[in-house]
């Protein structure tokens, strides 16, 4: 069986016409998903790419990614990943990445590459480029693969700028008479006045309305480049036996809790992203258990009947979930910057390690996660308290949560000082 990992970046599940969302941005993918698995409470382990990728490739929590030396982002070689292990069992590995992060060798926001380890091939020549770009280079690299085969595609849409190619219809975004930056469909002049000091604009719901419409128009983008995409496999006779996992890295903020862009918490916005499984002779389903993408790695393996065992991974098959064998209880943990949160697809609890305080959230009825619910008393509290206090003693961070803090701030100012954030 061949496996093809699709990482959307900055993809926000409640965006997405297959997590119900009122516009039609996912038509295609909704079709796909409706003979594959959906997970509807996917999490992401971090708000930001870098770590989060780190952390689905290699089945680890972010944190031990945050303490490598100045300039290094990618995965340490005391982790093995996915392409190392699929290599090892006779699998030619191939990545595309339009990431300016995820990169083999070095680039300006990623000074030392080292995401490349285990791939036979990985192709950097779509830096910040539109998907057909990713899909290009891929159709190119199918011609030469023998079979099995572990791909890794990180397309961009829907990172800011939100801009989709020219030739694109747009199909949410409208006329706009406001800032021209706005227009182009790029957010960081408001991250300068946020967090960089930068010159006072009055941004009304209008301005931000219209990125969120080219956000979508994004989206709406990439469902057209996924189908391409599996309609190559289609017609070359591969689809059938090749397991598609489609994942993001983050979401995106609109000022829901003050911030726009990411990298800056923990909130639903950010870290709740869309987990589609279509896995030959496994019917579709879709499931409301909290999942992690920390999941994705041991899943592969698992439907492969690659043993697993003596890698370190941290997450858990998702294998017997999705074949209703599963009886115990799932969480899903997250963390950035200062904060720490735990999920169990209904309550959402997230610890500011900073200011000491806790906010719980109600994520099915309230998703944006305006109204926070928390209260000793409350009947979800002490099950997701007692789950993050577990995690974290088993990550060994129970009594050092602000050095790990630390550490995280850190790695947040060399990404802001490459220019990557404000």
């Amino acid at each position: 069986m061949n496996v093809i990992v699709v990482l959307v970046d900055t993809l926000r599940a409640d965006h997405m016409s297959l997590y119900g969302y009122s516009r039609a941005t996912t038509p295609f993918i909704d079709r796909f998903a409706s003979e594959a698995i959906v997970f509807e409470r996917g999490r992401s382990q971090a708000g930001c790419t870098f770590p989060s990728v780190n952390s689905l490739m290699t089945s680890r929590y972010p944190e031990v990614f945050a303490h490598q030396g100045k300039g290094h982002f990618g995965i340490p070689d005391a982790y093995p990943t996915i392409a190392e292990v699929l290599n090892g069992h006779g699998y030619q590995t191939a990545a595309v990445s339009a990431s300016p992060i995820v990169r083999n060798t070095p680039s300006k926001l990623n000074p030392n590459g080292g995401f490349g380890r285990g791939f036979d091939l990985f192709i950097e020549g779509c830096v910040w480029g539109h998907g057909a770009c990713v899909n290009r280079k891929i159709f190119e690299v199918l011609n030469n693969l023998e079979e099995p085969f572990f791909l890794y595609l990180h397309y961009m849409e829907p990172h800011a700028h939100y801009r989709p190619p020219v030739h694109y219809e747009k199909r949410f975004a409208g006329e706009y008479n406001g800032f021209d930056f706005i227009q182009q469909g790029n957010p960081k002049p408001i991250s300068k006045t946020l967090y960089a000091n930068g010159p006072e604009y009055e941004i009304t719901d209008r301005d931000i309305q219209h990125l969120v419409d080219l956000y979508d128009d994004e989206i709406r983008y990439f469902d057209g480049i996924f189908r391409r995409l599996l309609r190559k496999l289609e017609a070359r006779g591969q689809l059938e036996e090749t397991m598609i996992v489609l994942a993001s890295d983050h979401g995106e903020e609109f000022l829901e809790h003050g911030h726009i862009g990411h990298c800056r918490g923990v909130w639903d916005t950010l870290t709740h992203v869309p987990l589609v499984l279509q896995i030959p002779g496994v019917q579709g389903t879709r499931l409301d258990t909290a999942v992690q993408n920390l999941d994705i790695v041991p899943t592969i393996l698992d439907y492969l009947e690659i043993d697993g065992e003596g890698f370190g991974f941290e997450g858990r098959s998702l294998r017997h979930l999705i074949e209703g064998r599963e009886v115990s209880p799932r969480f899903a943990f997250s963390e950035q910057k200062q904060y720490r949160s735990s999920d169990t697809g209904s309550f959402h609890l997230i610890v500011d390690s900073a200011e000491d305080t806790m906010a719980l959230f109600d994520v099915r009825n309230d998703p944006l996660e305006q109204h926070d619910l928390y209260s000793t008393s409350h009947p979800a509290l002490g099950p997701l308290s007692a789950a993050l206090e577990g995690w974290l003693e088993r990550t060994n961070r129970l009594g050092r949560l602000e050095e790990s803090a630390a550490a995280a701030r850190a790695k947040e100012e060399e990404l802001r000082a490459l220019g990557y954030l404000q």
